[in-house]
């Protein structure tokens, strides 16, 4: 999969803080750049649900919205901490690390 840009942003918690980023994997490092693209290549985000939220969310939890833009079209997921699926945890832990490096 060509990913030619990606679209990420953590909202909530205790702190309501957010925090985001925008931007295509070429713009990064090749020590972060690499990773997370092998991690995109591995995963099948068209089996994942788009909207993971779930109907019980618990106070404070952080939200996710991950957008992946590729020659093929987009796809958004949005997810909550518990509601994750257990494939997306390194991402968004990836993820959260570049959109901390670059506010």
């Amino acid at each position: 999969m060509e990913v030619q840009r990606i679209k990420y942003e953590r909202t909530g918690g205790f702190t309501g803080m957010r925090f985001h980023a925008d931007f295509e994997p070429g713009e990064l490092p090749e020590d972060q750049s690499r990773p997370l693209l092998d991690l995109l290549d591995k995963m099948d985000f068209d089996g994942l649900p788009e909207d993971s939220t779930g109907t019980a969310t618990l106070p404070d939890q952080f939200t996710y919205t991950i957008t992946v833009q590729t020659s093929q079209g987009e796809r958004t997921m949005i997810m909550g901490d518990t509601s994750a699926p257990d494939e997306m945890q390194e991402l968004l832990r990836m993820l959260d690390r570049i959109a901390r490096r670059r506010q």
